[in-house]
């Protein structure tokens, strides 16, 4: 008898290629929609045309936008062909501009050359636009770039967009100040305000105000993201009257996002070291040195990665002058420009994040995957096990996890989700909403603030309300932003050391802001990337990154029972014993301690909590504050809106759950994963061996599951679960 392995012994099982089209097949799509402000005649000023030539008011040419549009959205791909892209780039006379496709006379006098200088007689290159046709492409996992779509920004005019400006200003004044000193109102941050005012003054506006009345269109969408950003999502009704204060000030919108520290435990705890600690290379006082989880060095292999960073220098912000903010929308690249912290004799020196700035710098350089792989190689290390669902590994007798549901297979996994996740929110960003990135709206707001809002066109009434808001419920936040403007132009003026810097102006006349700078101090010296802001890559890369994790992981306290050899868990256990859903605690992760950067020790180290122990908080809470630092470390550098992190957080959700489920239905094996969504919603995707593949949702406040269909799919492109 022949033991060998027979082909035609495998003939009547499915093809897994076409069992995971089938799958994908059957998947909705949704066209989705933008708050049409793109399409709006005039010079837009609050859509992206970063990189297109400019007027000295920040207002692109109006034949190089309507250019820009046609090659985002108006071609047709030709064998052997490729898309041209053909679009006026930066001012005429600059290194690295492109001018044929604007073979016209300009409707406004666009600036022809770059006013900064990024070393002594330098003036920076122009920029390239980030892959504006990524979301055009097609992928061979997960829905197409173009299937899954968010809902509308908000528009000029309403309550949120304001609350969103309010917001960022807010951050950029307390991008010093440590997270652990914002609990105290006295702390002062930039600008001669103090963390109470500023909390005080956010807390005024209607949007932060669930009993006040808004400006808005009245959508679902919009009443979520409003709830999400002072109640958790799975008790949508508590507490009943919510106030903005420090420990939901600028925190995530999923379950336990808000708990704990602001900083996630991933980005700063490490695993125990390999081998015996008397082994290990001796301390300074000759006693062995023993790695902890509060020496911050996480396994990998044999190797290490240190959770330090090398942080921007404190104090230092940029595109605070107009002339610096102008050449940037023309497309400066004066990338490479920052300066670090050091400690003294000019040597960087890493410290553990625990202030805005620190997130900032973080997102600033990191491979986009990286908190998120990080945080797999922890669970790895420390023992983190498996979903119980799998079919090997702690619930089977005799099979270990490896190359199926093992290290090697979520290593690979947590990573390949994030390019699905790019090439979708790319198709957002360019081909959908168009979004102008915060730094822009500021230079408007700015414009209109100094009497110039008839530049605006349409969108002058728009701007001269948020002006008029942003003042009166705003005032010391919006004299602090003036006040802090003043201050680093004044900085940079007096040492020659600091760049970018303003190298003249030539024949062009600029626009007096002295009485109101309202531009945006960014974290960054080239601002935000060349792509618009909604959505956002971070967020939506940790949406997919997360919940990978969440689904690998087991997250629950449940136990697997005795080990066997058939079917772990079924999918009605999976749906009604409630031990599955019972969150994990940072206690059963095998801390001791939370901790935090030590700010007595200037961040080079860590400390044990004074508010919180392990048993506060979750490891699934854990993770979305993850996703949630990262992607609103984004919005601390000033690149970022709330709103780009909240939607684009749930579509990185749908494409790793669209790809996940896909794979289910390529095995042999009867499969569940469970997970918790940014909303709430219980999950479960179930792969029946046979092809099949099928993803469960109980929805928050409900008793009852569901067969995912379309309203789940597209609950924030608008309508949910048949509501819309």
């Amino acid at each position: 008898m022949s033991y060998d392995f027979d082909m035609n012994g495998f003939g009547d099982a499915p093809d897994p290629r076409g069992a995971a089209k089938d799958v994908a097949d059957r998947r909705p799509r949704h066209a989705g929609g933008n708050n049409g402000e793109k399409n709006q005649p005039g010079p837009r000023p609050t859509s992206f045309h970063k990189g297109l030539p400019h007027c000295v008011n920040g207002l692109p040419d109006e034949h190089a936008f309507k250019t820009f549009l046609r090659a985002l959205t108006g071609f047709d791909y030709a064998p052997n062909v490729n898309a041209e892209f053909n679009v006026p780039l930066g001012p005429e006379n600059a290194v690295g501009a492109w001018r044929d496709g604007m073979a016209h006379r300009p409707a406004v006098k666009a600036v022809d050359v770059f006013f900064s200088e990024t070393a002594p007689g330098t003036p920076p290159n122009v920029r390239n636009w980030e892959s504006p046709l990524a979301g055009l492409q097609g992928v061979l996992q997960g829905p197409q770039p173009m299937e899954i779509a968010q809902a509308p920004a908000p528009r000029l005019g309403g309550s949120e967009l304001t609350a969103e400006m309010a917001e960022v200003y807010a951050m950029a004044l307390l991008r010093d100040v440590s997270f652990e000193e914002m609990k105290d109102p006295a702390t002062p941050a930039a600008g001669g305000i103090t963390v109470g005012e500023i909390v005080a003054e956010l807390g005024a506006l209607p949007w932060f105000d669930l009993g006040a009345d808004v400006v808005d269109e009245g959508t679902l969408h919009e009443y979520r993201r409003r709830d999400a950003r002072l109640r958790d999502p799975e008790t949508p009704n508590e507490p009943a009257h919510p106030v903005l204060d420090t420990q939901n000030l600028f925190r995530g919108s999923a379950p336990g996002a808000k708990d704990g520290p602001q900083i996630s435990q991933f980005m700063l705890i490490g695993n125990v070291g390999r081998g015996n600690p008397a082994d290990r290379a001796p301390g300074a006082d000759g006693t062995p040195v023993a790695d902890s989880p509060a020496d911050g060095f996480i396994n990998f292999g044999v190797q290490r990665v240190d959770q330090r960073v090398n942080v921007h220098l404190e104090g230092r912000d940029h595109m605070t002058d107009w002339a610096l903010w102008l050449d940037v929308q023309n497309g400066a690249d004066v990338r490479g420009t920052d300066a670090y912290m050091n400690e003294g004799s000019g040597a960087i020196l890493p410290r553990f994040m625990g202030t805005p700035r620190d997130l900032a710098t973080y997102v600033h350089f990191d491979q986009l995957y990286q908190a998120y792989f990080n945080a797999c190689l922890l669970m790895l290390e420390s023992g983190v096990p498996f979903d119980l669902g799998f079919p090997s590994g702690s619930s089977h007798a005799t099979r270990g996890s490896f190359a199926t549901w093992g290290g090697p297979h979520v290593l690979s996994l947590v990573t390949e989700v994030a390019t699905r996740g790019l090439k979708a929110v790319r198709f957002q960003k360019f081909q959908e909403h168009l979004r102008g990135r915060p730094e822009q709206l500021a230079a408007m707001i700015t414009l209109a603030a100094n009497g110039k809002a008839d530049l605006l066109g349409t969108s002058r009434m728009g701007f001269e309300t948020m002006v008029a808001e942003l003042e009166h419920k705003a005032p010391k936040i919006m004299h602090a932003i003036s006040t802090h403007n003043g201050a680093q132009n004044a900085a940079r003026a007096g040492d020659a050391s600091i760049f970018p810097r303003v190298g003249g102006t030539g024949s062009h006349t600029l626009p007096d802001i002295s009485a109101k700078n309202y531009l945006l101090p960014m974290a960054f010296p080239e601002g935000s990337p060349m792509h618009a802001a909604y959505g956002a890559g971070h967020a939506t890369v940790a949406g997919a990154c997360v919940t990978v994790l969440k689904a690998f992981f087991e997250m629950s306290d449940g136990s697997p029972g005795e080990p066997g050899v058939g079917r772990p868990l079924t999918l009605e256990r999976a749906k009604t014993d409630e031990t599955l859903w019972t969150r994990k605690t940072m206690a059963g992760f095998g801390l001791d301690n939370v901790y935090v950067a030590d700010d007595a020790n200037q961040r080079l180290s860590l400390k044990p909590s004074d508010h919180y122990t392990p048993a506060d908080i979750t490891m699934e809470g854990e993770l979305n504050k993850l996703a949630a630092n990262v992607s609103i470390g984004r919005n601390f550098a000033g690149v970022h809106f709330y709103t780009d992190y909240y939607d684009s957080l749930r579509l990185g959700e749908r494409i790793a759950i669209g790809i996940m489920q896909e794979q289910l239905a390529t095995y042999r094996d009867c499969i569940t994963m469970r997970m918790t969504s940014f909303d709430g919603d219980r999950i479960i995707l179930v792969g029946d061996g046979q092809g099949g593949a099928e993803i469960h949702v109980r929805p928050v406040g409900q008793r009852h599951w569901i067969a995912v269909s379309d309203p789940w799919w597209n609950r924030h492109a608008g309508g949910e679960f048949g509501v819309a």
